[in-house]
């Protein structure tokens, strides 16, 4: 197949030179045999977080007419972006139906962040999305679902021949539950290191102090003077979580750190004795909102990178996984704990679990297969 893909490489901004999603949609599509046209989606995505509208229409012009010098040189057999709202124009998309061309968007974080591509997704013939049970979220809304669980990338993703020199491991961003979950672990002994943005205490000196006391002082006030009580609820549970991950950095520095490369975690993984998932969200980032629960990346490239891979429980999670025998899994501060502590001294059933893990992820969960598995079902319903 001919196939146009948009989209940005990096799957967290505040990760200087990811390519995450190059190495997990591109290369993948590349290796099993199709011809890909890729289109650098950055631009739409500072278009976006700026909500600039010149810089939307300027790339919305340069991906409509990429699509057209190359649909008349060669036709296009499916175009697959990665986009959002406020990213593209939608006529761009609509313009591409019209000639005939099978659209395909996809989108993950939809059990919590649907609303990020709520307006663009009826646009498109398909709407590919990671987490199982948002079907019904875009068929709501006019769209047409498809199932493409996350995966990993093989080539990249796979053990290293280093040393265990850490206990325990996350990396990723410091949101929802995740620094209750590294407070239980180190107030209780645990040897933890996390690495991503937000863990670290910054580095800004003055300034950035006055702007976390700012940032507080404004959340207090509004906890107390709101005027509807929605709002002092959400300002007050923000204001509590902010104080309880401040605390955490404050308390254990050491085990605070900063993002790491794409490389840098693949080698985490390996130089780990248990690397950590966490599958709890907050609905829309609000911390007085409902907790949800669904699958990320790390789920497929800790096993796939030889990992014992210790993460929350989530319902979707044995579809890919046998629970506690190809990865462990926690229902609580306290499981997670005990399970923490036994696989740390007890290497044989630590090691069971591992392979399994890396077994299953190796054979079920690369993005070459789920790519063939997309392909079938779009090119079956065109």
């Amino acid at each position: 197949m001919r196939i146009l893909l948009a989209l940005s490489p990096q799957a967290t901004g505040g990760v200087t030179g990811s390519t995450v999603w190059l190495r997990n949609l591109y290369e993948p599509l590349v290796d099993i045999g199709h011809e890909v046209v890729l289109v650098d989606a950055t631009p739409g995505a500072r278009a976006r977080l700026s909500r600039d509208s010149r810089l939307r229409t300027l790339f919305s012009e340069h991906l409509w007419l990429t699509f057209v010098s190359e649909h008349r040189r060669k036709p296009f057999d499916l175009v697959f972006t990665y986009l959002m709202d406020g990213m593209v124009d939608p006529a761009v998309i609509d313009g591409m139906r019209g000639l005939g061309v099978p659209t395909c968007n996809f989108s993950c974080n939809n059990t919590h962040q649907f609303d990020l591509v709520e307006d663009l997704s009826p646009h498109f013939g398909f709407s590919a999305h990671s987490e199982k049970d948002a079907a019904g979220k875009f068929r709501a809304i006019g769209a047409n679902p498809v199932w493409f669980p996350m995966a990993a990338n093989p080539n990249y993703y796979r053990p290293l021949d280093v040393p265990r020199v850490h206990d325990v491991t996350f990396v990723g961003q410091r949101y929802a539950k995740r620094p209750t979950y590294i407070w239980h672990l180190l107030e209780n002994g645990l040897d933890v290191d996390v690495y991503g943005p937000g863990w670290r205490l910054s580095r800004e000196g003055r300034v950035g102090e006055l702007r976390r006391f700012a940032r507080r002082t404004a959340l207090a006030g509004a906890a107390v003077a709101a005027a509807e009580p929605a709002k002092r609820a959400t300002a007050s549970a923000r204001l509590a979580w902010l104080d309880s991950a401040e605390r955490l950095r404050r308390t254990y520095p050491a085990a605070m750190h900063g993002p790491v490369t794409d490389d840098e975690m693949v080698r985490k993984y390996s130089e780990s004795c248990i690397s950590l998932g966490f599958t709890e969200v907050f609905d829309q980032h609000d911390p007085s909102l409902v907790v949800k629960r669904h699958l990320h990346l790390r789920d497929f490239e800790g096993p796939m990178c030889g990992a014992l891979y210790l993460t929350g429980e989530c319902a979707e999670l044995p579809e890919f996984y046998e629970p506690d025998v190809e990865v462990l899994v926690y229902h609580n501060e306290d499981e997670l704990l005990e399970k923490a502590r036994f696989y740390l001294h007890h290497d044989d059933a630590a090691s069971k679990i591992r392979l399994a893990g890396h077994a299953r992820a190796r054979r079920d969960h690369t993005y070459h297969v789920r790519w063939q598995a997309l392909l079938r079902q779009v090119t079956k319903a065109s």
